[in-house]
């Protein structure tokens, strides 16, 4: 005790996994005060065609009871809507991160959009949350298009 199944879309790194593990684990053992030993992790990978049925309607619809963190979207709702609520939030990680960087400038002469580029050049897969596709697999086109949709929320 405890067990813990995480239940994510595939496309992960093993590094990534390990790490999410290593994370979790370690927040269980402080907030229940357990040995590590105790502790058990499962990841499974499901893919998105199969995530309303196999995660959404069992787990969180037929889960009220146990669920104590609901997720932001609906998998019922209109596609428009969606792509609304994806934007936003896409928007508010965007903004937030770029204020975080700006308290942690020291020039003096921060730039939000020159930070912003900087970000889709070395690290453009920590955006990926926010779409289907992960980064690695698009083309240099889609990529374009990409990093033109994150430049316009900021």
């Amino acid at each position: 005790m405890p067990h813990i199944i995480v239940k994510l879309y595939p496309g992960r790194s093993e590094s990534e996994k390990q790490e999410l593990t290593r994370k979790i684990v370690e927040n269980v053992i402080e907030v229940t005060g357990c040995k590590e030993r105790s502790v058990s992790l499962a990841i499974q990978e499901i893919e998105p065609g199969d995530w309303t049925q196999k995660v959404y309607e069992p787990d969180i619809m037929n889960g009220q009871a146990t669920l104590y963190k609901e997720p932001g979207y609906d998998p019922f709702a209109s596609q428009e809507e969606d792509k609304k609520e994806e934007k936003k939030s896409l928007m508010d990680h965007v903004r937030a991160a770029a204020r975080i960087a700006e308290k942690e400038d020291t020039s003096g002469f921060f730039n939000p959009m020159s930070w912003l580029d900087l970000q889709l050049e070395d690290h453009p897969e920590s955006f990926d949350a926010f779409f289907e596709s992960p980064w690695k697999e698009l083309s240099d086109k889609e990529r374009q298009k990409r990093a033109v949709e994150i430049r316009r929320v900021l």
